[in-house]
């Protein structure tokens, strides 16, 4: 185990910059464009074309990594996400800024897939769950570490969008200089998106409806908390407990999932973060910002742990040869609702107010917690002794990281 992290420590190492980076980009750029006046529903557009680039990434970066190899395509596509983000330092344009926001969107998703499917290579079943597991506690650590890198100048400058250009530039470094070689790519079995709905469809629904509230949540967050007078180091700090909610939560939630019949773990979850919405607004009209922080930071973790519900109900219902197959669709229900988020969000925003991000949170909750009562009621549980293991979920949600998921599956028929 120490062996093969050790020779992982390159990747390790880029990984946290990356997200450090995106950390603070992803509070930088709503921030900036509310500080420029633009309209909530026109924020929350830019903020969708992130992941129409995620969608974009998790089809065609595999194609990618077979044209360059691992190590030139991480290079690659992060030097174009430092291009990006320095083009957004040089005017105040909504369309470009979509635009950027969109190749972000791809360059990220590439990136992690292939450091996720260079992980799968050096590991083995016995040492996958833990190098796994510190491979999520780097993404958010990193992610939390670039929450703060806001106060480092104001919102208003362009020294943000620079220092989000050196991080993802220092990024490629450790990758780029690794003696080691990446992984060659291996052809899996296909799957489409329909097969897995009729194998799994409380699988691909809530991994749908989880894209679109992970996405509205970490993306329009800094609309809301500015709106509120959230602001500079508060607003970083505000941010970091959303993040480390989303990574203690797993933990728990993990095991009620491997222990439970996991949709009854997921109906439970979904009707307490919707109560939590609710009283986030709540103590956010009343100004108090102890119980706003504790209230946003269980619905964050609720949330960030619907996507690895979703993919631990479905692998439930495979077969190992189906695994990375499945997970490819799952990414792109994952980036379909992550498309469709921030922006239907942003129009509940801009009609009733900040208030309406969590309104619209609590009531994607319900319609999805509805959902699995009906399947709890077409189909009988699993045993729980047959169910996979719980799939961590890291600060991002790309990638060929299923290859590192439990190796035995099987599958079930419909009810």
């Amino acid at each position: 185990m120490r062996a093969t992290l050790f020779s992982l420590i390159s990747l390790f190492i880029s990984c946290f910059i990356l997200l450090t980076a995106n950390g603070l980009i992803n509070v930088l750029m709503p921030v900036r464009m509310a500080l420029e006046e633009f309209d909530t529903d026109s924020i929350g557009f830019v903020q969708s074309l992130y992941f129409v680039g995620v969608l974009v990434g998790a089809i065609y970066s595999k194609k990618l990594i077979i044209r360059a190899g691992h190590i030139r395509m991480f290079a690659g596509c992060v030097s174009i996400g430092a291009v990006s983000i320095l083009i957004c330092s040089l005017h105040e344009d909504i369309y470009l800024w979509g635009c950027m926001r969109m190749v972000l969107g791809f360059c990220n998703a590439s990136a992690f897939s292939a450091m996720e499917s260079w992980l799968s290579d050096r590991t083995t079943p016995s040492n996958r769950g833990r190098v796994l597991a510190v491979y999520n506690a780097t993404m958010l650590a990193g992610l939390f570490a670039g929450q703060f890198f806001m106060n480092l100048a104001e919102p208003e400058e362009s020294k943000l969008f620079v220092i989000g250009g050196i991080l993802l530039c220092l990024a490629v470094i450790p990758i780029a200089l690794s003696k080691h070689k990446g992984p060659r790519i291996e052809e899996a079995k296909s799957i489409s998106l329909l097969a897995l709905y009729r194998i799994s469809p409380l699988g691909v629904v809530s991994c749908l409806v989880a894209g679109s509230i992970y996405a509205a949540i970490f993306n329009l967050l800094p609309v809301f908390a500015n709106e509120n007078s959230i602001v500079d180091f508060q607003l970083s700090l505000y941010m970091g407990v959303a993040i480390l909610g989303a990574f203690l939560l797993q933990f728990p939630v993990g095991f009620l999932s491997d222990k439970y019949d996991r949709r009854t773990v997921l109906f439970s979850l979904l009707s307490v973060s919707a109560v939590s919405c609710v009283a986030a607004t709540w103590f956010a009209e009343m100004e108090n910002l102890t119980g706003l922080f504790i209230t946003t930071a269980l619905s964050c973790g609720i949330i960030a742990c619907t996507y690895p519900l979703s993919l631990s109900e479905t692998f439930d219902k495979l077969e190992k040869d189906q695994l990375v197959a499945a997970m490819g669709c799952m990414v792109l229900a994952f980036a379909f609702g992550g498309v469709v988020g921030p922006y239907s969000a942003s129009l509940v925003m801009e009609w009733v107010g900040s208030a309406g991000l969590f309104y619209c949170l609590a009531v994607t909750q319900l319609l999805l917690a509805v959902f699995v009562i009906y399947r709890i009621k077409m189909r009988p549980a699993l045993p729980v002794e047959e169910q996979t293991h719980f799939v961590m979920q890291g600060g991002a949600v790309t990638g060929a990281v299923v290859e590192m998921a439990p190796e035995e599956s099987r599958i079930t028929s419909d009810s």
